[in-house]
C-alpha cells in the first residue's frame, strides 16, 4: 500500500531520489581508489583521499538536501496561506535550480489555460442566461395579449384558453428563474419591515 505525500520531504525520500547519483559516486569512488592503488600511491593516502572525496560528496548533499527541503517548505505553507491555490505558479519562490523554473513556468501556463477555459465557460453561461431572459421577455408579450383578449370575452372557451395560457406564464417563469438561479438578486429586494 503506498503512502500518500504530504508534500514534505523526508530525508530517506530525498536520498530514494538521488541513488543513482549516490551509486555513481560510490563506484567512481572506488575506481579512484583502485586506480591510486595500482599507481603506487600509499594505502594511508589512498584511504585519505577516498574519504575527503566522500565526506565533500556527503557534505554537498546534504546542502543540497536542506536547501531543497526548505524550498518545498516554503511552497507548501504559502499553498495553506492562499485561497486561490490556482494562482501557485505566480507566487512560487525563485529557484536557482533549471527543473524548478521549468516547473513554475509549466504551471503558469497551465493556470492561465484554466483561467481562459474558466472564463469562456463563465461567457457561454451569461450569454445562454441572457439569451433565456431575452427570450421570456418576447413571449412574456403574447401572453398579456391573449389574458387581455380572454378577459374581454368571457365566454368558456376563454377561461379554458385563459387557463392553458397561465400554465404557459408558470412555465416561462420558471424557464426566467432558473436562468437567474446564480443571480437571484435580480428579482428579489430584502428590507427590513416592521411588523407590529
Amino acid at each position: 500500500m503506498r503512502r500518500e505525500s504530504t508534500g514534505s520531504m523526508s530525508l530517506a525520500s530525498y536520498l530514494k531520489d538521488r541513488i543513482l547519483l549516490i551509486l555513481l559516486q560510490i563506484v567512481c569512488l572506488g575506481f579512484l581508489l583502485f586506480f591510486l592503488r595500482i599507481t603506487g600511491y600509499p594505502k594511508s593516502n589512498c584511504i585519505l583521499i577516498t574519504v575527503v572525496l566522500g565526506l565533500v560528496f556527503l557534505v554537498w548533499l546534504s546542502v543540497h538536501y536542506f536547501s531543497r527541503r526548505n524550498y518545498f517548505k516554503k511552497m507548501k505553507e504559502m499553498m495553506e496561506q492562499i485561497d486561490q491555490r490556482y494562482l501557485l505558479g505566480e507566487l512560487m519562490p525563485d529557484s536557482v535550480h533549471l527543473e524548478d523554473q521549468i516547473y513554475r513556468e509549466l504551471i503558469r501556463k497551465s493556470n492561465k489555460s484554466v483561467i481562459e477555459r474558466i472564463r469562456a465557460i463563465e461567457d457561454e453561461k451569461k450569454e445562454y442566461r441572457e439569451y433565456i431572459e431575452s427570450w421570456v421577455h418576447e413571449i412574456k408579450a403574447p401572453i398579456t395579449g391573449i389574458d387581455l383578449m380572454c378577459e374581454n370575452h368571457k365566454e368558456t372557451l376563454t377561461r379554458r384558453i385563459a387557463l392553458e395560457n397561465r400554465k404557459i406564464e408558470n412555465y416561462v417563469d420558471m424557464a426566467l428563474y432558473y436562468a437567474r438561479s446564480d443571480e437571484v438578486y435580480q428579482d428579489y429586494m430584502i428590507r427590513e419591515t416592521d411588523l407590529g
